[in-house]
């Protein structure tokens, strides 16, 4: 088998070659022109019957059954939306965002880890070129004239000196080109292409986390904000209702179980109230980590936020389950992992076979310095290389297999991913709609509560009404204002949760200057 191959590689006719380059039939060095030309022509010959050894792109089940539409979508296309985020109609979010993409740390890693990988991806393609150096050398040496093949003339020969000088200058090219025969370089270079392409997309995802990550935070600002406002005004109201219960209490009104029920309650809310300052002091420090600055110039920022944000309920643009393999990146990522661990088998499977190596040099050489630009100082060389592994006790048909473990390791990895952004778009979308509706009945609710409130503060102005009465109304509207504080929250959450589900800002990203 390998002698067929041999055969039909031309590798022996490019050895011929070689060794026909040195004489000719009459025994002169032929022309290094000559040599250069025969030299391209078989570079060319054997690198066009370069072959491949990567298997046949597995096919995903997750990807052939996948359904043809999510639950609850409304859309069958999904138009692009590069800044989905201003959706929510909130000028200090949509500064916030783009400190974020400025200064986070966490995309900086992520971009500087994009090049690295970039420039690996070079380093590998570079191999699939010959390598050329340039070299001058200079050398000066002195020996005795008393040892080796020199020492009986110099004791007979009373003249003879005691030492030799030589120097020596040399300017040269030297070139190396390893034929890809069986793919193993082309095959390394398309798995770090890959690799790269994966690289990419995970900043893609690191970019879109942290634009979720900063509106999820700022929504929970927003809303401890509001919370602690809210907490404040009851705790008034509840000492107000404390001071009323005593003071009922002292003319007989009121039994003392009254009194401390309302004391009790009283002291249950200033206790939770540094709870909620503490959860927005967490808060505006995390935001302030994704903005990549201190929580001070956060606050700045920040300022008191937005209180209302529009939340479009009528139109999910989920579009097709198909897109979710373009637009999601570490879908994506997971394919393009996939892909390099394919090539990284046939990079492993031709390990297993000889590597064929060209060499060669040429230049001027001369005792002096002025002549090392005279042509007739001239050299070169040329030589080619087999190695052919004989026993590595098996280690190479293991990397074989290892490399094979991997490769199912990123179909299985490719098809869960798919399998999970499915899920997750599915999840969300449902996810909404329940967060709305609850949204909706809250805010009936809170309807509901101010009319109370104002019927109860009528009766008591009119004096007709009780102020204890007005102050529980007042009480009753703070609950349902906090209530709904954290519905709006949660209901911008899962209209976050969508975009973040479906990818983001899928606008297709150039390719790189590679």
């Amino acid at each position: 088998m390998l002698e067929d191959l041999w055969r039909k590689s031309h590798i022996g006719n490019l050895f011929q070659i070689v060794a026909d380059t040195t004489t000719d039939p009459n025994g002169r060095a032929n022309n290094p022109a000559r040599f250069g030309r025969w030299l391209m022509l078989a570079v060319t010959v054997v690198a066009l019957h370069g072959c491949s050894f990567a298997p046949r792109a597995a096919r995903i089940q997750a990807v052939d059954s996948m359904p043809r539409a999510f639950s609850g979508a409304v859309m069958d296309s999904l138009p692009p939306i590069p800044r989905w985020w201003q959706e929510f109609d909130d000028p200090v979010l949509n500064a916030l965002v783009d400190t974020a993409l400025a200064r986070n740390f966490d995309l900086a890693i992520a971009a500087a880890r994009v090049s690295e990988i970039q420039n690996l991806y070079r380093i590998s393609r570079s191999a699939l070129l010959p390598s050329v150096q340039l070299t001058f050398d200079g050398t000066r040496q002195e020996v005795p004239t008393n040892t080796g093949a020199t020492r009986n003339i110099s004791e007979n020969i009373p003249e003879f000196p005691d030492r030799f000088d030589f120097t020596t200058y040399s300017a040269s090219l030297g070139l190396g080109y390893e034929i890809d025969f069986w793919g193993r370089v082309r095959g390394s270079r398309n798995a770090a292409l890959s690799n790269f392409f994966a690289t990419r997309e995970d900043m893609r995802t690191a970019r879109l986390g942290v634009i979720s990550e900063t509106i999820a935070t700022y929504f929970e600002v927003v809303e401890q904000l509001r919370q602690v406002a809210l907490s404040r005004e009851n705790v008034d109201l509840l000492s107000e209702r404390a001071e009323l219960t005593r003071d009922r209490y002292q003319r007989g009104l009121v039994t003392s179980f009254e009194l401390y029920a309302i004391e009790q309650e009283f002291e249950d809310a200033r206790a939770g109230l540094p709870l909620i300052e503490g959860r927005l002091f967490d808060a505006q420090g995390r935001l302030a980590i994704l903005l990549g600055t201190y929580r001070r110039e956060a606050l700045k920022l920040v300022g008191e936020g937005t209180r209302q944000r529009s939340v479009d309920l009528d139109r999910i643009p989920a579009g097709l389950p198909s897109e979710l393999l373009r637009n999601r990146p570490d879908v994506a990522a997971a394919a393009h992992r996939l892909e390099t661990a394919r090539q990284r088998v046939g990079v492993a499977r031709a390990e297993q076979f000889p590597r064929f190596s060209l060499t060669g040099s040429g230049g001027t050489q001369s005792s002096s310095l002025s002549d090392i630009v005279d042509t007739s100082q001239r050299f070169w060389l040329f030589g080619g290389s087999l190695t052919a592994p004989l026993f590595n006790a098996g280690a190479l048909r293991a990397n074989v297999k290892v490399a094979w473990a991997q490769y199912e390791q990123q179909a299985a990895a490719y098809e869960k991913t798919v399998l999970t952004a499915f899920h997750d778009v599915e999840s969300s979308l449902v996810a909404l709609q329940k967060e709305g509706e609850r949204y909706r009945f809250l805010s009936e609710a809170l309807v509901q509560a101010e009319a109370s409130a104002r019927n109860q503060q009528s009766r008591y102005v009119r004096g007709i009404g009780d102020y204890l009465a007005y102050v529980d109304s007042r009480r009753n509207l703070i609950r349902v204002e906090a209530t709904l504080a954290t519905a709006e929250r949660s209901l911008a959450g899962a209209r976050l949760a969508v975009n973040r589900a479906l990818g983001g800002d899928w606008v297709e990203t150039p390719n790189d200057d590679l």
